[in-house]
């Protein structure tokens, strides 16, 4: 398919305060932002809009390699800068993303799943949602560019697409709502920012909603909320960690669960999604070595976690190897490597319940997971 882009940056900025396309975010403008999103999915041309300080933007979109267009319009609204813009097109595109310039942080990948719902139904705009509510960018086909350019009617842009036929794709995208209004919608994409690779909690159980069995996703959450818990006890000793991340980890760990080495595979299918600190976990959650240093991090935490979670049951790390041995006959190679694993899980909790002062049955206590 040939696919294209609108990025509207027209508007006047004025509850920001400063000129939201040239707004800086961890080192990057909000234009660039966009632009960066629009080529990890290699479209075939991206249109700038501009309107208020317009050689501003016209200037940065020239020196980002963007097309511009300038609407003398702008003033009367966003669906003056969506006309402007399907005009200035490719006539041989099939279809066009439009997302405006203050909502910069969507991952790559809502843009293929959308692209590919797109190409797989029959519907002329495709929209993204999270947690039940649509969200930017819809993909919408360009077979609607001659009813863009008559449209007479009240609502703009969401009233005509309203009139044809439309479809809702669940994504775990949580950026498709996190827009730059005001300067208070800045420290929230500025920490989304900083930590790109790994998801919030909310994104982490909509992914595994859309990735897990309920199986999965039920035997996920209790080795989510065990790492939690293991993990909350040596934040009170100082250790500091990324509660998402390890959280996330937890959660998508058996992401691949079936597949032959599905640990790396499920880090490949992480990495896959832009998610490369969560995948570096679940690559390691199998088998681990205590850390030299006696400082447990993530990864440590995670793969812990995983041998206090049978299924959906706590079971102690003995109990967790017990099982496995039954199996297999005693100086059996696979039985050598079981009792390996078990040590090396054991060295894990001696590491912890050191560093958090604490047994590991006092610390789950604390947490739901209690007997």
């Amino acid at each position: 398919m040939n696919i294209a882009a609108i990025i509207l940056a027209a508007g006047l900025s004025s509850r920001m305060g400063d000129f939201k396309p040239l707004l800086r975010l961890g080192g990057k403008t909000l234009l660039e932002h966009c632009r960066d999103l629009f080529q990890a999915v290699d479209l075939a041309e991206i249109v700038v809009v501009a309107g208020h300080c317009a050689e501003k933007t016209g200037n940065e979109a020239a020196s980002l390699g963007m097309r511009w267009v300038r609407n003398g319009d702008f003033h009367t609204g966003m669906f003056s800068s969506i006309r402007c813009a399907v005009t200035a097109l490719p006539k041989d595109i099939d279809a066009f993303f439009v997302l405006p310039v203050d909502i910069p942080l969507i991952r790559p990948v809502t843009l293929r799943t959308l692209l590919a719902s797109f190409s797989d139904n029959d519907a002329l705009v495709v929209y993204p949602t999270f947690a039940g509510r649509r969200g930017h960018p819809p993909v919408i086909s360009a077979t609607l560019i001659p009813a863009i350019m008559d449209y007479e009617g009240a609502g703009g842009l969401e009233a005509l697409l309203r009139q044809h036929k439309g479809m809702d794709v669940a994504v775990w995208d949580e950026g498709i709502h996190m827009d730059a209004d005001t300067p208070e919608d800045l420290p929230p994409l500025q920490q989304r920012q900083a930590h790109f690779a790994i998801p919030t909690r909310r994104e982490a159980e909509t992914l595994a909603e859309l990735q897990l069995s309920d199986r999965g996703l039920a035997h996920g959450r209790l080795v989510g909320h065990a790492a939690l818990a293991i993990a909350r006890a040596l934040d009170d000793k100082g250790i500091a960690l990324n509660m998402d991340l390890i959280y996330g980890a937890a959660l998508l760990h058996d992401v691949a669960k079936g597949q032959p080495r599905h640990e790396i595979r499920g880090a490949e299918i992480l990495s896959s999604l832009g998610l490369s600190e969560i995948a570096e976990i679940v690559a390691s959650h199998k088998d681990l070595d205590a850390p030299a240093n006696g400082r447990p991090a993530e990864k440590e935490i995670v793969c812990l976690a995983d041998k206090l979670i049978s299924g959906a049951r706590r079971v102690r790390v003995e109990e967790r190897y017990a099982e496995k041995l039954l199996l297999f006959k005693k100086k059996s190679g696979m039985y050598q490597e079981i009792m390996r694993r078990k040590k090396r899980a054991l060295a894990l909790k001696a590491l912890v319940e050191k560093a958090a002062a604490n047994s590991l049955e006092s610390i789950l206590k604390k947490s739901f997971l209690q007997n």
